[in-house]
């Protein structure tokens, strides 16, 4: 579904990607685990086209977005979740997710998929709210529901756990790969959470200096003790 070809990128003269291959097929969750600075975001942000990459392609199925502006990207298939979920504050809750469905107009008709309040009830309730008066971990569900509002093929998760409640984050975990299987879609999780990774993810990849260092099962990492002492978690 998504493949990164020997990806490099950087901002200005400082190098931070160097050659990643990356491929997440549909209805899979992989989980990127690295130290902060190790290059996880940024690659994000290439594969969405917020940054550009200085080598190397990105491919969705058998389209080159290497070049591709990211609301392209978008209309493509490719939905990103930022750190910090990049709501609209002063949008009510069904605004935002009406905004989400703007990236589906080549696919879909435009309403809010109905599954999107299976998965977060809280949203239907909250329907009418402002979003900046959600919870954090309730405008993280937001976030996620915005996301797939315009059907993506690829959805992309930067720390959505951070500043959330426990038992927020583990419904994430549950629901991660729920999405994935139920809606056939390619999930990158990036995640400082290691329990949260583990639990959603069906591959697991350790970023280091901008480099793919290590891959696994979420059941060979559980066993690595040094793994966790590396990744400082």
């Amino acid at each position: 579904m998504l493949r990164t070809l020997a990806v490099s990128a950087g901002y200005g003269l400082l190098p931070v990607l160097n050659g990643i291959d990356l491929g997440v097929a549909a209805g899979e969750v992989v989980g990127l685990l690295g130290r902060n600075g190790a290059g996880k975001t940024t690659l994000l942000r290439v594969i969405a086209g917020g940054l550009k990459a200085s080598g190397g392609a990105v491919v969705l199925g058998d389209q080159d977005l290497t070049n591709a502006p990211a609301f392209r990207r978008a209309r493509a298939g490719i939905a990103h979740v930022p750190q910090g979920r990049g709501i609209f504050n002063q949008l009510t809750v069904r605004q935002n997710l009406e905004v989400g469905t703007r990236a589906a107009r080549d696919r879909g008709d435009g309403d809010i998929p109905a599954d999107i309040f299976g998965y977060f009830p809280i949203l239907r309730e909250r329907e009418a709210q402002t979003a900046g008066t959600l919870s954090g971990g309730q405008q993280q569900m937001l976030a996620i529901g915005r996301a797939l509002c315009g059907l993506p093929s690829v959805l992309l998760l930067d720390e959505p756990s951070e500043g959330i409640q426990p038992n927020i984050v583990q419904s994430i975990a549950e629901l991660v790969p729920r999405i994935a299987r139920e809606r056939g879609i390619a999930i990158v999780l990036v995640e400082q959470n290691l329990d949260l990774v583990l639990k959603a993810a069906d591959r697991c990849l350790v970023m280091e200096k901008g480099r793919i260092v290590h891959e696994g099962t979420p059941e060979a990492f559980a066993d690595e003790t040094l793994l966790k002492d590396l990744l400082a978690l």
